[in-house]
């Protein structure tokens, strides 16, 4: 005679169902313990990026010049020098230098600013690894809009207008950027470095670096006369995770090598890459 079949009772289905319980909380409490300090991480790295990002990009925008190197504060660097980790932002009542600081012996890497004429560097955001900073210019030479008897500007497309009057070490109707062609419109000292209608172009540290000099040759603070070109700057920021327990073998996901070697407790490096078009340095004067 065949038994009918028997089926689970209530107090087996409680007993498995606690077991599927605890099993799986238990994977879940070992998946946990990896993944939560990298999301933690991964959040701080975020924020450390964002700050610095804004920081960068609002006294970008508001710039009236710019210097790719630590310029007016002490130490400054001399006339001439490009550093592509560097940048000092100036209007017509400030001026703030940015920088990476890196520190090797003792993992320090921080993006660091200096206010005007300051020696004192103050650290800003710190594990940052990563800082670029690229300029793209107006291919034209700056020209004359306007002669120079008229009253009313603009006069050049950019660059400071010549004087009528001889302004040592130039003569009459000439400075940095003009030279007197006998006209009424004195013709640019700078080359052109791209046909007409064309985009903006990439410079680099030789046409930065190579005068002519303005105001003047003879100036302490004298600056590449190229530099009034810049119509907009790209900037790279690199974070990486604090500790080295987080931070896995060195290579494209890591700048340097940390110690954690299982996957789910990386916080892998991140980047950011934005363009700023100074307002102030896209205007005819």
């Amino acid at each position: 005679m065949k038994h009918a079949a028997r089926g689970f009772t209530t107090l087996e289905l409680l007993v498995a169902t606690a077991l599927s319980v605890l099993i799986v909380g238990a994977a879940l409490a070992v998946a946990s313990s990896d993944t939560f300090p990298a999301q933690s991480e991964a959040s701080d790295m975020h924020q450390r990026l964002r700050v610095a990002a804004e920081t960068l990009f609002q006294d970008l925008a508001a710039a009236t010049a710019i210097r790719p190197y630590r310029a007016l504060g002490s130490p400054s660097d001399p006339p001439g020098t490009f550093r592509v980790d560097t940048i000092t932002t100036l209007t017509p009542t400030a001026s703030t230098t940015y920088w990476l600081k890196t520190d090797d012996r003792a993992s320090a890497y921080q993006l660091t600013s200096a206010a005007g004429t300051s020696t004192i560097d103050v650290p800003m955001v710190d594990n940052v690894v990563g800082l670029r900073f690229e300029y793209l210019g107006d291919p034209r030479p700056p020209t004359m809009v306007a002669a120079l008897t008229d009253t009313v500007g603009p006069w050049t497309t950019y660059g400071p207008k010549p004087e009528d009057v001889p302004v040592p070490p130039f003569p009459a109707r000439e400075n940095c950027v003009f030279v007197d062609n006998g006209t009424t419109k004195p013709a640019p000292r700078l080359p052109s470095l791209a046909g007409e209608g064309s985009a903006l172009v990439s410079l680099d540290a030789t046409q930065l670096s190579d005068g002519p000099w303005c105001p003047d040759d003879g100036m302490v603070e004298k600056w590449d006369a190229d530099l009034l070109r810049i119509r907009a700057v790209v900037v790279t920021i690199r974070v990486q995770a604090a500790g080295a327990a987080l931070r896995g073998p060195g290579g494209t996901l890591f700048s340097h090598a940390g110690t954690a070697r299982v996957s789910q407790r990386w916080a892998p490096d991140l980047e950011i890459r934005f363009r700023v078009a100074p307002r102030n340095m896209n205007r005819a004067t």
